[in-house]
């Protein structure tokens, strides 16, 4: 498939997993990822060659399923705060598409993440960070990544829209993170164009980077 046709079928798989959960009653007051972000997401992933994916913030499935879409042998970890009706709904989906490739860890990721790397010793290649919005949580979501990911390993975070209520304490601690060295910042993004800086308007914007060992 081309790049159109392969944007197509993740778009068609978001619809399905959306469909999947309306029709099982579930209430889906917060969002997912955009068609264009979770290509990104995908393609990233298949560009590092990521084995093993973790992210923080699973809801709808959308990120779990692009980056299970890179490769047929890629793992995915996802980090959620509780077991609402979408959730597990979501998490029926990818079990039946992708059998035992998806693990879903309950709980606040602020104590979750931590815990599961004092009983793993798996690291992720790469790690996506959409969680809470308030700056602290969004902080210390990054600081995790960071002791769950190996040395250099990737690490996304979305909802960089400081225009946005939603988007400020996120790109507060991203940017922190990159000016205290927790991370280098290798690319950025406003609704799936690329840009050399983030700024309004947009609707969603992403950036990369890379942990520094």
């Amino acid at each position: 498939m081309d790049l159109i046709e392969e944007s197509a079928a993740l778009s068609d798989l978001m619809w399905r997993v959306y469909h999947h959960v309306r029709d099982g009653g579930a209430d889906m007051s917060e969002g997912g990822a955009s068609v264009a972000e979770a290509t990104y997401l995908r393609d990233l992933a298949t560009r590092h060659r990521a084995g093993l994916v973790f992210e923080i913030g699973f809801n709808l499935g959308f990120s779990a399923i692009a980056f299970l879409e890179s490769g047929p042998d890629t793992r995915v970890v996802s980090f959620e705060l509780d077991d609402r009706p979408s959730v597990l709904l979501a998490k029926q989906f990818v079990d039946e598409r992708y059998p035992g490739r998806h693990e879903l860890v309950l709980g606040d990721s602020l104590s979750t993440v931590t815990a599961f790397a004092a009983d793993r010793p798996e690291r992720a290649d790469l790690i996506f960070v959409d969680g809470g919005h308030d700056y602290e949580v969004a902080a210390a979501d990054l600081r995790n990544a960071r002791a769950v990911t190996r040395p250099g390993g990737h690490v996304v975070i979305d909802d960089l829209v400081p225009w946005y209520p939603w988007g400020v304490g996120p790109t507060r601690a991203w940017t922190e993170a990159a000016d205290t060295g927790l991370l280098v910042v290798d690319e950025s993004y406003v609704d799936g164009r690329r840009v050399e800086r983030i700024e309004a308007p947009g609707d969603r914007a992403w950036s990369a980077g890379r942990f520094l060992a």
